[in-house]
């Protein structure tokens, strides 16, 4: 059957279709997925950056780690005196493992009540930073579990 050559096509037809999604073909060719982005969002050079530093080799990789910089050190800070009258007394005492553990617990808990408390006032206060509510947070939490790890060594 042959089609007759005088039909009108339908209006849809003559619009162009609106690209959907990364991945757009014009006339049966794909276009640059890349066209109308932002140059900092194109995924090709950010990839090449990366990619230019992954080593492809063992021993790319370990000539990459001899040829990094050593960090320096964090500076030694001084105890306070205090602390440093307590870890004194502390080496003097004649005492087992288990009192040198309920020790550790007091010490802990002293610090961990200490924190929790210093969490109530700055949740009160108004003018509190949040990054130091979560600071000592994230401290008062730390010694909860060191204070857990401290309670279930069992020294018998």
């Amino acid at each position: 059957m042959t089609q007759p050559t005088d039909a009108t096509p339908s209006p849809q037809a003559n619009e162009p279709r609106r690209p959907r999604g990364r991945y757009r073909f014009q006339g049966g060719r794909p276009l640059d997925p890349d066209a109308g982005v932002h140059p900092e969002m194109v995924a090709d050079q950010s990839a090449e950056r990366v990619a230019a530093e992954i080593p492809n080799s063992p021993q790319e990789l370990i000539a990459m780690q001899q040829n990094k910089p050593e960090r320096p050190e964090k500076p030694e800070r001084q105890q306070s005196a205090k602390v440093k009258e307590v870890l004194d007394l502390i080496e003097k005492l004649d005492t087992d493992a288990a009192e040198d553990q309920q020790i550790a617990l007091a010490i802990v808990r002293h610090l961990e009540s200490f924190h929790d408390d210093v969490v109530k006032e700055m949740q009160d206060d108004a003018d509190a930073k949040h990054s130091q509510i979560v600071a000592w947070s994230i401290d008062a939490d730390r010694l909860m579990r060191s204070r857990l790890l401290l309670e279930s060594i069992d020294l018998d």
